[in-house]
Formats: C-alpha cells, structure tokens, sequence
C-alpha cells in the first residue's frame, strides 16, 4: 500500500477525483509491471500528482509521476521534452493514456536549502534563463481572450464570489486593473514558453552537475505555455507571504526583489511587480476554495500590506 501524500489527497478531494484516487493503487501497480519498476515511497511536496521513488530494471533510481484528470499532462511531457534536461528535470519516458512520467531524479527543493532570500531570486532567475529557451511548438497559438492574464481575470472575478469575498475589495480590484494591464501589453511576438508556476518548491537540485542545469537546480512540473517571461518572474516572488507580513516595508522589499530579478533578466520591474501581485491574489483565493484555507489568507493579507 502507497501512503498518499496529505495535500496530495486533499487536492484530488477538492477537485472531485475520488475515482482517481481510488484507482491508483491498480495504476501504479500496472504501470510498475510495464516499465519494470520497484515501486518506493511517495514524495511529499507536490499538491496535486502522485510521485513516487522507483528503481529501475538496471537499479537505477528514477521518478515517477501519476496526474491526475486535468492536471495539462500532455502539455507538461511536452515541454520536458522540448527542453531535453535544459532548465528542466530529464523526462526518461512517459505514457499519455495513463498520464504517467518516468523522470529523472532529483534533490530537495530550492525552498528547503535554507538561502537567504536574494540567493533563492539568483538561483530561479538562472533556471529561468534556461527554461525560456525551451522552442515554441509549431503550431503554437493564443487565440483572443486566451492569454493568461485574461484567464486570471476571469478566475479572480469568479473565485472573489465563491470563496465569500475573504479580502478587501480594493486587493481585488488592485489586481484586476494590473491583470487587465498585463492582458493589453500581451504580445505573442515576445512570448516564451512559460514554466507557469516557478516558484522555490518548483526547483529541485540536481544530484550532480550536468549541462542544462548550470544553476544546480532544474524546475519540474511545468505548465507549459505562451506568456510573458514577466510571468514567471511574478510567480517567483508571489510568495514570501511570512516575510511581507513581518517586514516594516513590505512594498521596498518587494520592490527590491523585483529590482534584483529585472537586473538578472532584463525584464521590466514593474512587470514583474504587476504580474505578482496578480498571482499572489489569484493564488491566495485559490487556494482557499481547494483547501489550503490558511496558506490562502496569508496570500491575501500579504497583498493587503501591498496596496501603499
């Protein structure tokens, strides 16, 4: 028996994936026999797939991932393999009929190194650097009202209603003016293949030096799509909920980590700056509808100190 990850199951209840979870055990063992694999234990840390330590047939230590129903597997394995290790975890194999990935396998996450803060911002710009030179697919597109930010206005404005309006409505309004902002300036000339959700806990080190991971770190679980490389950048600095909450300043410490990642990319601050905001508003109420209530109020009154 697999003892499934708490925020693992808790995100797979919320989402309505009981029948997911409750054919796992069958999908792993399945998976496990056509890959010649030894299944270990499951890996805390990530919210919504099934990962787990295997050993392979030669004795090999690998990764594999199990998502779950509308979790963009396709897009995930096909950004990992446009990447080829670059940015990226290595994608050893994978099965599109059962969403599993067999990868390569990693150290802790950035989050856990115990780095200062403008350390952490170093290490994800580097990553990122790399990561954005995934290629575009072919026939990659983003039709009208399809960007991101316009997606996240249209999330915002629902989530704000179904989780009982759990901040001031001048947050809401703050990131709906930034994200339509953000959706105006959209230009798919300038886009780049987005990790989608780069944050610390996103970042795993490698467990020896290769190229492609020049940084010592390599992002899993992309989401894989056209954007802004501002994005992901926001994204970076999204969190850091304790430190806003606690600091005498929260916005010039915000300010200047958004500084630190515009000298190292050569992205526009107040981009970044924007792109944030939205995210850490986006998040907080999402994740108070899927259960992380506490992690998701921390999001929003962290956007609240935000607003000066």
């Amino acid at each position: 028996m697999i003892e499934l990850p708490d925020l693992m199951h808790r995100t797979a209840v919320s989402r309505g994936a009981h029948d997911w979870l409750a054919a796992l055990p069958v999908r792993v063992a399945q998976v496990c026999a056509d890959w010649a694999l030894t299944p270990g234990p499951a890996l805390a840390g990530g919210s919504a797939a099934l990962v787990l330590r295997v050993r392979r047939e030669d004795g090999s230590a690998a990764v594999l991932r199990l998502a779950p129903p509308g979790d963009g597997f396709a897009g995930q394995v096909r950004t990992l393999a446009a990447a080829d290790g670059h940015g990226y975890v290595r994608l050893y194999a994978y099965d599109a009929d059962r969403d599993a990935a067999l990868l390569e396998p990693l150290g802790p996450a950035l989050a856990a190194a115990g780095l200062p803060p403008e350390r952490v911002l170093d290490v994800m710009a580097a990553t990122l650097r790399q990561a954005w030179l995934v290629p575009s697919p072919p026939d990659a597109a983003v039709p009208p009202g399809t960007d991101k930010a316009s997606t996240l206005i249209e999330l915002i404005e629902q989530l704000w209603a179904e989780t009982g309006q759990p901040c001031p409505a001048a947050v809401v309004d703050r990131a709906l003016d930034y994200a339509r902002r953000r959706a105006d300036a959209f230009d798919p000339e300038a886009a780049v293949v987005c990790h989608g959700d780069a944050h610390p806990d996103n970042a795993l080190a490698v467990l020896s030096p290769r190229p492609g991971a020049e940084s010592g770190y390599v992002f899993v679980d992309p989401d894989g799509f056209l954007c802004d490389p501002g994005y992901d950048l926001g994204v970076v600095v999204r969190g850091w909920e304790d430190e806003l909450l606690a600091a005498a300043d929260p916005v010039a410490l915000l300010r200047g980590w958004c500084a630190r990642l515009s000298a190292a990319t050569g992205v526009d601050a107040q981009v970044i700056w924007e792109w944030a905001f939205v995210e850490r508003v986006s998040s907080g109420l999402y994740m108070i509808r899927h259960g992380q209530p506490d992690a998701g109020r921390a999001y929003l009154a962290s956007a609240a100190r935000l607003l000066g």
